[in-house]
């Protein structure tokens, strides 16, 4: 739907389309689709090819992130849609940080999804892209046949981890103060991610993607990653995010019991330098706890940081295609 003259919602701001002019390498017609009386943003690319592949970003990215990608996905023989998330992107962003909770944002991915009506497709997911994503395959089981994760995470926590955790996070970034760039990119962990990001006057997001990734980015790149967010009234969804990472946790139990019925073929492509979450078992939750991604050919994407998007799109994109043709997708 490439309709754009939805109204603005009350307290929501929409980033002037101005404002993405020119993008390097992001060629891509925009759509749109409301949700909860907002404007969802999303690339619908390939729309000739019969099966699908959604691609979905996390904080504080867009689909920008996947413009390398999608080309190669397309020529591979696939339908591309790659959404940006409620607050992100060309999408329509609420003002209030209240309104940027983990379970409005799964409501307003489901919605899309549903909307859509696409069933038996396959995703790539990063990021939030992931913990969202997952808690809507866990109520949208239809929706998906194949699953691909990458630098991404949700698990069930026992009772003591449901009380623990959430407290330790907030006294991490509390501890962290109000960190500048140079001090994240000197420190890069949740503290003084989440801290940055809380307190910071100006986010400079196409810097911070740079900390993230092992390639250097153009000031061309750079500028994109920060066009969506022209000024501080923007900012509510990336500085909301990482401050609800442990929230919802009996939702989020439930959801995970549910994704584990769920027993379609899945593939990790984690990255060897996220400085967040290499080493640290996440790939290996995933590939222990769903009998679909037994025996599967999960494999450690090498010299990538957390946006590996940016760092081995060619590899991404090849490693995708090939495994859907190898399942038989």
């Amino acid at each position: 739907m490439k309709q754009t003259s939805f109204p603005l919602k009350t307290d929501t701001l929409r980033t002037p389309d101005g404002a993405f002019g020119g993008l390097k390498d992001y060629p891509f017609a925009a759509n749109y689709m409301l949700v909860d009386g907002m404007r969802l943003h999303y690339i619908d690319a390939g729309q000739d090819h019969d099966k699908t592949i959604f691609l979905l970003h996390g904080q504080p990215s867009w689909s920008y992130l996947y413009r390398h990608m999608i080309p190669d996905l397309v020529d591979a023989g696939y339908r591309v849609i790659a959404p940006d998330l409620i607050g992100f992107g060309k999408s329509d962003k609420p003002m209030s940080s209240e309104t940027h909770t983990y379970g409005n944002h799964v409501k307003w991915m489901r919605s899309f999804v549903q909307q859509l009506g696409i069933k038996h497709a396959s995703a790539f997911m990063q990021d939030w892209g992931g913990m969202i994503g997952l808690r809507v395959l866990a109520q949208e089981p239809g929706w998906l046949d194949r699953l691909v994760l990458a630098n991404t995470a949700l698990a069930e926590m026992n009772s003591l981890e449901k009380f623990m955790v959430p407290k330790v996070l907030k006294f991490l970034a509390a501890k962290a103060g109000k960190p500048s760039l140079n001090t994240f990119s000197n420190h890069i962990n949740y503290g003084n991610w989440a801290s940055y990001f809380k307190h910071s006057t100006s986010l400079e997001v196409g810097k911070i993607i740079q900390t993230l990734t092992t390639r250097d980015l153009s000031e061309a790149e750079m500028q994109a990653y920060d066009a969506p967010f022209p000024s501080e009234k923007y900012y509510a969804g990336p500085r909301k995010m990482p401050q609800i990472v442990a929230s919802e946790l009996n939702q989020v139990n439930a959801d995970w019991q549910k994704l584990k019925q769920w027993n379609k073929p899945i593939l990790t492509l984690f990255s060897d330098k996220d400085p967040f979450l290499a080493g640290q078992g996440y790939d290996l939750k995933f590939q222990q706890n769903f009998s679909g991604a037994a025996e599967q050919p999960h494999t450690t994407i090498e010299n990538a940081s957390h946006f590996l998007q940016e760092d081995q799109s060619r590899q991404l994109a090849s490693s995708v295609a090939n495994w859907l043709q190898q399942t038989a997708f």
